[in-house]
């Protein structure tokens, strides 16, 4: 079905996969690509993920459900180098972008939005198990990735986040106390 041209493909299940057996090889394995030369709307996506539990009532998941799962499989060794990420998002400037500067419209790395109804957004930010990140797996240890064993000293550097608009400051430390 190589260079097929249609304006839509309906399909009950799509499997890719391939072995790789060239070593040094680069490449993708699935590759979703718009280009346009015209003003889009008001959302447009090169690819999409959803996972829709219904209108019904009905639909639901007693483990982990996601609309979109990134896994990578460390090396099973001593690794000699290499960088590895489990997402990687690219936010590319060409040779004439200029940004504007309305943070009601943020030009981000990434974008997390709460949908729906407001009477149940407002419970569930009310919940205890409510959280904007999760992060699982991490055990506290000085110097570590997580580590509640040391304050940090002093702010040395910010992140800069954008919360429905308004610009907020994460503080950094390049020191623990």
């Amino acid at each position: 079905m190589a260079h097929i041209s249609e304006d839509s493909l309906a399909l009950k299940q799509l499997i890719v996969e391939k072995t790789e057996i060239v070593a040094g090889r680069t490449g993708r394995n699935a590759y979703f690509s718009a280009l346009t030369n015209v003003k889009l709307g008001g959302w447009f996506n090169a690819a999409k993920a959803q996972l829709h539990f219904g209108s019904a009532g009905t639909g639901e998941i007693t483990g982990f459900g996601s609309a979109f799962n990134a896994e990578l499989y460390l090396p099973n060794k001593t690794m000699a180098g290499g960088s590895y990420t489990g997402l990687e998002v690219n936010l590319n400037f060409q040779a004439s972008t200029v940004c504007h500067a309305n943070p009601a419209l943020p030009i981000s790395m990434a974008h997390f939005k709460v949908g729906g109804t407001q009477a149940k957004i407002d419970d569930w930010e009310d919940k205890g198990s409510s959280c904007a990140l999760s992060f699982q797996g991490l055990t506290s240890g000085a110097g570590s990735v997580f580590d509640a064993t040391q304050a940090p000293a002093a702010a040395n550097a910010s992140l800069k986040i954008n919360i429905s608009g308004t610009a907020y400051w994460i503080m950094l430390s390049t020191t623990a106390s």
